[in-house]
């Protein structure tokens, strides 16, 4: 039996659960701002929770999660106040071979829902395969 890492991390901004069939090592979960001029807030990385990283202004976020290189979810999350302050909770789970997360948010009600993560395309990828080598 595959031992997995870590089940629950928790600060003060952010909760993350996975049941026993999701390994924690081969998530990330990220907030950006920006098109041309990304600025990246990693929430989760390397395993572990990034301390306060949050963004300090409101404006349009773009909220990122990756599994194992080939599964993703992605949101537009709209922060009409200041987001340092914000809580977090991402609860993560497989079910019939597909991986949920049920997210909620005290500051950002679009996303307070249970979201699927899906693969990317072919086409995509490719790309990410080739950035790879």
């Amino acid at each position: 039996m595959t031992q997995f890492a870590q089940s629950k991390f928790e600060n003060e901004k952010v909760k993350i659960s996975f049941d026993k069939n999701i390994d924690s090592k081969k998530l990330s979960i990220n907030l950006g701002q920006g098109t041309w001029k990304v600025y990246l807030y990693p929430i989760f990385k390397n395993n572990q929770l990034v301390e306060n990283v949050f963004p300090k202004e409101a404006g349009i976020y773009n909220l990122t999660i990756n599994y194992a290189d080939n599964l993703f979810y992605n949101e537009i999350v709209l922060y009409r106040m200041n987001p340092d302050s914000e809580k977090l909770s991402f609860d993560f789970y497989q079910d019939s071979g597909r991986i949920f997360c049920s997210i909620k948010s005290e500051y950002a009600q679009e996303l307070n829902k249970e979201v699927v993560l899906n693969k990317f395309n072919d086409d995509l990828q490719e790309i990410i395969n080739s950035i790879k080598e």
